[in-house]
């Protein structure tokens, strides 16, 4: 898919890596998964991973086409390192800026992270209308963007990403 309003340093990064603490829903699985005809959907969270109800309950929600999965956050970093998101439309879908440094710490290559729905919680301000952080969000995004991952805001891939702490 081409966007119009795409440069060189805004392109879309595979695979795509999601903060969404709402996790899969309709903007994720239809406005992203879809449209950029991810495959595969990746739902990675230890929370979910090892509970089974919740893992067949979000299972449910990805179309067969996109060929879903829940992991833990050890497994996918383990695939990215082997190589297996490589030549691929991959998208993740992390729960928390935290899961991303944990993956990071792990070795996977991650280049750019997505901060697409972080919601008002307490002890969160508001950064954007769709991304409210804490203090210990905006640590470990500090520390991401000092081990080399760009960090940008989109709540959908027809959206401009917004640049965070640039």
């Amino acid at each position: 898919m081409s966007l119009p309003w795409f440069r060189r340093e805004n392109r879309l990064v595979f695979p795509v890596v999601r903060v969404d603490d709402r996790l899969l829903h309709g903007q994720v699985v239809v406005g992203w998964g879809q449209t950029l005809g991810v495959a595969p959907l990746l739902l990675v969270s230890d929370r979910v991973a090892k509970d089974d109800e919740l893992s067949l309950t979000f299972r449910r929600l990805i179309p067969e086409e996109l060929r879903g999965d829940i992991v833990p956050v050890t497994d996918a970093a383990e695939r990215w390192v082997r190589g297996e998101f490589k030549n691929a439309r991959v998208m993740l879908v992390i729960e928390t800026p935290v899961d991303a440094l944990k993956m990071v710490r792990l070795g996977a290559p991650m280049k750019v992270l997505t901060l697409g729905g972080l919601h008002f919680r307490e002890g969160r301000e508001e950064f954007l209308p769709y991304v409210f952080l804490s203090d210990w969000d905006r640590t470990t995004l500090q520390e991401l963007r000092a081990l080399g991952v760009r960090i940008q805001c989109q709540d959908l891939p027809t959206s401009k990403p917004i640049p965070y702490g640039e």
